[in-house]
């Protein structure tokens, strides 16, 4: 007894430790916690071509040679057509404000000339000032946060090889991991994390995939539609529909600004595709692709969605719906634990 005490002293002080060490480090812990995030998603990849006959070296050296491969091609494909679309944004944008302004300033004055009661017009055009200055507060944020963002991931280039150091040691990761549970608690913990694993890494795959096929049908749908910044409006619409249920109308949101930048058609031509495609995704894709992959109420993932976006910003809205999901795993094996202990 006294054995296992001091046993829980110390992994209480790792952790402890741990923690402190990581709210010290955080502003460099982004491509290390992407590398181990990598490293969980591939593992099932590896084990795979390890049961077909290849050492675990080989199957990560295949593995990560044909995403490196494919990644490059993208690379190759995406980056001097994002380029383009960002250098042509960053001179269009200065001139769509003013017309935006000068747009307002007209309806502002019609409002003014037209003899509705001065309390009215003056509600009126205070609202449309405060219109004006939400839309040029919002496009100046885009377009100023937009290169710091994009220059900032270059940082996780370094992910995929963590990911690969990761990946040789998982199976010592586990094991060792599991030598610091106590031997009686072993087999439940085998279970649980089995239920967890298939819960998170369904989830995280399906949306993934989800994610990609929304953003390729909003980038050509934009195009055919006559929209410029395909390519910068697919990545932003694939990027937001990680999000349940409020992705698509963040991701929207930046986009219709970027539809101003052609004209008030446009917007609307813009906003319908973003309909279309998120009502296939809605009844067809998902469905599909994912089913019902948490097995949560839709009520719990709305509050879950809030309560992550209030604590932790968009991350927090990211990752609340697999960090959900896992808590029920959690409760639902306490709970059978307590009620039949032999289970």
């Amino acid at each position: 007894m006294r054995r296992e005490k001091w046993r829980w002293i110390f992994i209480g002080g790792i952790v402890f430790l741990a923690i402190g060490l990581l709210v010290a480090v955080r502003i460099i812990i982004g491509p290390f916690l992407l590398a181990f995030a990598l490293a969980y998603l591939l593992s099932p990849l590896v084990e795979g071509l390890e049961k077909k006959g290849l050492g675990r070296r080989m199957a990560i050296a295949v593995v990560f040679v044909g995403i490196v491969g494919a990644l490059g091609v993208s690379l190759f494909l995406i980056i001097p057509v994002l380029y383009s679309e960002l250098a042509k944004l960053t001179f269009v944008l200065p001139q769509t404000l003013h017309e935006i302004e000068h747009a307002i300033q007209n309806v502002r004055t019609q409002f003014q000339d037209s003899g509705l009661p001065d309390r009215v017009a003056l509600v009126v055009d205070g609202h449309l000032g405060q219109g004006e200055e939400w839309v040029a507060a919002k496009l100046s944020w885009f377009l100023s946060t937009l290169p710091e963002t994009l220059a900032s991931l270059t940082f996780y280039i370094l992910s995929p090889i963590l990911a690969i150091y990761f990946l040789a040691d998982w199976k010592n990761f586990e094991s060792s991991f599991m030598r610091l549970i106590p031997q009686k608690w072993r087999l439940e913990w085998q279970r649980l994390w089995q239920d967890i694993n298939h819960v998170v890494r369904r989830f995280v795959r399906g949306n993934l995939v989800v994610a990609v096929i929304v953003g390729v049908l909003i980038g050509i749908g934009v195009k055919l539609v006559g929209m410029d910044y395909a390519l910068l409006i697919g990545i932003i619409s694939g990027l937001s529909d990680l999000i349940p249920y409020f992705g698509p109308l963040i991701g929207a949101v930046p986009v219709l600004l970027l539809a101003l930048t052609k004209s008030p058609w446009v917007v609307l031509k813009v906003a319908l595709v973003i309909l279309i495609v998120q009502q296939l995704e809605g009844n067809v894709i998902s469905p599909k692709l994912m089913g019902d992959s948490v097995r949560l109420h839709p009520l719990w993932i709305v509050f879950a969605l809030l309560a992550g976006g209030e604590l932790a910003g968009f991350w927090g809205m990211l990752l609340a719906v697999p960090f959900a999901a896992v808590l029920k795993v959690i409760i639902r094996h306490i709970y059978l634990r307590l009620v039949s202990p032999q289970v």
